[in-house]
């Protein structure tokens, strides 16, 4: 967006300065253009950090291995990275070292996940699962396999008729995906 922004600028500018014909008239049209594309980035950056919602999966682990599901996942996925991390320490009432909060990209979709230190009665449910589109056969076969691995399959991949190449796993942290072959 900025950049089109300032491309856009710049375009003005260069056919103000066709028209201009003293130095002194170009300094000053420059110089306002460059007060309007600060006007305007500003704005943009206020926006992003003002108004908009940001919408993530939080992913809530209750067997202090958060860091391990999350570094098994950002490897598995192209354009994944640990972005944050804070962690319990000494004195706080989760185990120190274990995940307070951590924020992370999966293919460029943002995923925050926490250890617990609560026990609760819940856990993750097939109900609510992360849902992936691959590209190619190889893709969906190898994530499904690693995915698969010391979990459960709850539908194997195949043709469903919805999909050329459908399949619905949870992995062995209890997370439930759906992986589809596009066309």
């Amino acid at each position: 967006m900025r950049q089109l922004i300032t491309l856009t600028i710049l375009g003005i500018v260069l056919m103000s300065c066709a028209n201009t014909r003293t130095e002194e008239k170009l300094r000053e049209a420059l110089h306002q253009k460059q007060q309007e594309m600060d006007s305007l980035l500003n704005a943009i950056d206020q926006n992003k950090s003002g108004g908009n919602s940001q919408v993530a999966s939080f992913l809530t682990f209750q067997e202090a291995n958060a860091e391990e599901a999350m570094t098994f996942y950002v490897d598995l996925f192209d354009n994944s990275e640990v972005i944050e991390i804070q962690r319990y320490q000494e004195g706080e009432p989760g185990k120190a070292g274990t995940i307070k909060m951590a924020r992370f990209l999966l293919n460029g979709s943002p995923f925050i996940c926490s250890d617990s230190y609560i026990k609760h009665e819940w856990s993750f449910t097939p109900a609510i699962s992360i849902y992936v589109e691959l590209n190619t056969e190889e893709r969906i076969d190898s994530v499904f396999e690693k995915l698969s691995e010391g979990g459960k399959v709850f539908m194997p991949l195949d043709n469903y008729g919805f999909s050329k190449k459908f399949g619905f796993v949870e992995d062995k942290f209890g997370v439930s995906w759906q992986l589809n072959l596009l066309e």
